[in-house]
């Protein structure tokens, strides 16, 4: 495939964009946050759609009236990375469609970068990307997770468009609203995949620039980032 593109840094979301754990993450999520509380809490996959591993950490506490503080959440993410490996070993963790081929295609190209925009812990976000032999595709430098300070996508995000250099475009690529209305607060581009959490129609209503369907493939996806600007 013979394409010219514009100088384009590509921030991908992991989950539901990149990989599937098809629950495997949120077994061990939902289990290291009820050690620390000592009440049983539960992940509602669609309901955290597009929140950072803070937010829902934050958010299943308040399901049982407790509140913790950004440190805490910390403490709960390191216990969660301990137990996480072995659950994705475990579970059905797959790449999506032709992602393997695309991360490969932008490497080699001359104007494409890739990188990580995504609300995982770092730790989580390496350790899901190597399940899948993803994580060679993404230097270190590259990856923005969720952190203490930049514990929302909002923030994230922001940091993540402060590494772009004159004249190079952000785009995000993900696959649930959020990702989109993040990218256009800050004035980013934005294809939104319909290969994670939600459908092709549920996305089209936050009208991102380009939007493609559950089963995309290495044509239609290098074809949007072409296409995007």
């Amino acid at each position: 495939m013979i394409l010219k593109f514009p100088n384009i840094k590509i921030f991908w979301d992991i989950d539901g964009t990149l990989l599937k754990t098809n629950g495997a993450a949120a077994l061990p999520f939902s289990a290291a946050v009820s050690n620390y509380l000592g009440q049983t809490v539960n992940i509602e996959k669609k309901e955290f759609s597009g929140l950072t591993d803070y937010e829902i950490a934050i958010r299943l506490a308040e399901k049982v009236n407790i509140s913790l503080s950004k440190k805490e959440v910390t403490q709960i993410l390191v216990e969660y990375c301990k137990l996480l490996p072995n659950s994705l070993k475990s579970g059905k963790v797959e790449k999506i469609n032709d992602i393997e081929r695309t991360l490969n295609f932008i490497r080699v190209s001359n104007q494409l970068v890739s990188s990580i925009g995504s609300g995982n812990c770092l730790d989580g976000a390496k350790i899901k990307l190597a399940q899948v032999n993803l994580l060679k595709f993404f230097d270190l430098k590259n990856i923005y997770c969720a952190t203490e300070e930049s514990w929302s996508r909002e923030l994230i995000i922001e940091k993540a468009k402060k590494s772009l250099k004159v004249n190079q475009i952000g785009l995000i690529i993900g696959d649930s609203p959020r990702d989109i209305e993040v990218a256009k607060h800050l004035n980013m581009k934005v294809i939104g995949v319909a290969s994670g959490s939600h459908t092709l129609a549920e996305l089209a209503e936050y009208e991102p620039n380009l939007i493609l369907d559950y089963d995309w493939n290495f044509d239609m996806i290098v074809k949007a980032i072409g296409q995007v600007i």
